[in-house]
């Protein structure tokens, strides 16, 4: 009977979430008709970068952005480091007595933010462009990223949500089982993108990546800064959610992508995404609720085989679990990949599939309730904790 009950329910929050995945589908859709729709203005534009540790992999990103195409007197880079106990600070200074366009920035101390808050507070506040454009230090622009992203940009839109690619350039000492790991990787971080885009299509954006956003100085300024925000390891998310909800312009995705490195060991990989589950009540609660729906179909999957194992439940009715699962689970990934041109990792979509049962379960309550870790810094209820960690960027290099 308690099997039975178990099932039913199961049954229903996957229908659930059937529908939610029914709404993001049909969102991608609009993505495709709205890309057609540019302007061709040129406004100054203020590229912020907040760095720390990075040393490894900076000079790559700061290469990108100072050859976009774009008029060279309409933009400019603003580079903060965060206080970095590596060569950052001083590479950065060496392309900027180079390239007249890049501005570097020491971070302050601070007390109420995280430093990446900290850092960008800086940074926009000295930037001169009527556009903020900003991305991660580990990251590498294509040519024409700046002015892909600005002319997305109409009268009634105030952010622009671009996302990334996990780029495998030059990754070839790898073995077969760590190049699954970043296939499956690849492939999981762009259904997470990919129902974002979704969301925001359709009126309510749930999430955005700081790697690859743009937004109107002015509504920085109406928000007060990310300290507004209060203490998050989110606060892409959290600005993108703010325009939605509380200001009078509107949120708009593209598939203009950035690149970065994908994490090169699990530990690496968890210690991001528990920096993200870290936020997880902080959002909108539509999102939490799907979170919610997300995380008990998950935590019911194993019962569920369970009780067909030793027969509560038929093998049939497993099946149909599976099937409302994964069914529409294929067809939004199908829809996406080809939104991103990543078509290749479609194969992988049945080895992602436990693969991401295990970590939604194990970062879905580990990152609420022991804080997370960024840059050498562990944050818990709010409050700050330097780690003492190697300074040397542990994932593979570009």
């Amino acid at each position: 009977m308690i099997g039975e009950v178990i099932f039913l329910f199961a049954i229903a929050l996957a229908c659930l979430y059937c529908l939610v995945l029914a709404v993001l589908f049909l969102g991608l859709f609009k993505l495709k008709k709205d890309a057609k729709v540019r302007t061709h203005k040129h406004p100054f534009v203020s590229v912020v970068v907040a760095a720390r540790n990075e040393e490894e992999i900076l000079a790559h990103c700061l290469s990108s952005l100072l050859s976009q195409v774009y008029p060279e007197e309409l933009y400019e880079v603003i580079l903060i480091d965060d206080n970095s106990t590596d060569n950052t600070l001083s590479i950065a200074r060496s392309f900027a007595e180079r390239h007249g366009r890049l501005r570097v920035l020491s971070a302050a101390e601070y007390n109420s933010l995280t430093g990446k808050q900290n850092a960008l507070d800086m940074g926009i506040q000295a930037s001169k462009g009527e556009i903020i454009v900003t991305t991660d230090a580990d990251c590498q622009a294509p040519p024409g990223w700046i002015g892909d992203i600005v002319g997305e940009f109409n009268p009634e839109v105030g952010l622009i949500a671009g996302f990334s690619i996990l780029s495998e350039e030059g990754i070839s000492d790898v073995g077969m089982l760590q190049r699954i790991f970043i296939k499956l990787q690849s492939l999981e971080t762009l259904s997470l993108y990919i129902g974002s885009i979704g969301s925001i299509a359709q009126g309510f954006a749930w999430a955005g990546t700081g790697n690859n956003m743009a937004y109107r100085r002015e509504i920085y300024d109406e928000l007060g800064g990310f300290g507004a925000l209060g203490v998050t390891g989110a606060e892409d998310s959290m600005l993108l959610q703010w325009v939605d909800r509380n200001s009078k312009w509107k949120v708009k995705p593209t598939a203009n992508t950035v690149y970065v490195k994908p994490m090169g060991t699990i530990s690496q990989y968890l210690a991001q995404r528990n920096r993200w589950a870290s936020s997880a009540l902080q959002n909108r609660l539509s999102l939490i609720a799907f979170m919610v729906i997300v995380y008990g179909l998950n935590l019911l999957l194993p019962f569920l085989i369970v009780l067909c194992a030793f027969s509560v439940i038929s093998y049939r009715e497993l099946i149909l679990f599976l099937c409302l699962k994964t069914v529409p689970e294929f067809l939004i990934l199908l829809k996406g990949l080809a939104l991103f041109n990543r078509m290749d990792l479609m194969k992988y979509f049945l080895l992602v599939q436990p693969f991401h049962v295990i970590y939604v379960l194990i970062c879905g309550i580990h990152g609420l309730s022991k804080g997370f870790v960024w840059k050498g810094r562990r944050y818990r209820e709010g409050k700050e904790q330097d780690i003492r960690y190697k300074t040397q960027d542990t994932r593979y290099k570009v």
